[in-house]
């Protein structure tokens, strides 16, 4: 999937529908229950999400900042050699 094959991840989210979808009727109740029982478990993986995503963000930028600073040394030795 890296390297964007969509075909992948189709039939996972097509299962995880389909799983959500018999969950939701499991539970019963009318729409409104169902609609209400989506919207805590949102709230509940939502934030989890969230903070999943910004760690990986902060993962990335300690990554650029090593890449920029090695550049930087880089660029560093090679005037020193050149000049």
């Amino acid at each position: 999937m890296a390297n964007g094959d969509s075909r992948r991840l189709r039939p996972k989210i097509q299962a995880l529908q389909r799983n959500t979808a018999a969950l939701l009727a499991l539970l019963g109740g009318d729409d409104d229950d169902q609609l209400r029982f989506w919207e805590i478990l949102k709230g509940i993986t939502t934030p989890a999400e969230y903070r999943l995503v910004d760690h990986q963000v902060d993962i990335m930028q300690g990554l650029i900042d090593q890449v920029q600073a090695s550049v930087k040394e880089t660029e560093q030795v090679a005037k020193q050699i050149g000049g």
